[in-house]
């Protein structure tokens, strides 16, 4: 009995120590401030355009930083049926590359 109440107590107290919870962001005043500002906005926008080379960021950027707006892009294709001047990646490999590229954007 004492060695399962021990055994329950150290458990209890080396929990919080043990437990690898996801660590907080500490915010910015600047993120902050932006984040106040669009809880005053209700809007979304969806920008659909036909080929991934399509997208006009500068309309994006516009309604997302400067109208508070949440902004998506959409892309209909993958841009597997262009052409590729620096590399021989043609078709759903050029469509691969397109698509990370515009991950990582």
């Amino acid at each position: 009995m004492k060695r399962s109440l021990f055994t329950f107590l150290i458990l209890t107290l080396l929990l919080p120590v043990l437990s690898n919870g996801q660590a907080t962001k500490s915010y910015t005043s600047t993120e902050i401030f932006e984040g106040i500002q669009k809880l005053q906005v209700l809007g979304s926008v969806l920008y659909v355009a036909a080929h991934p080379d399509d997208e006009n960021t500068s309309m994006i950027s516009y309604l997302n930083n400067e109208k508070k707006y949440e902004t998506t892009y959409l892309s209909l294709t993958r841009g597997d049926g262009g052409q590729n001047l620096i590399g021989n990646e043609i078709q759903e490999l050029l469509g691969v590359i397109r698509t990370q590229e515009l991950l990582a954007a």
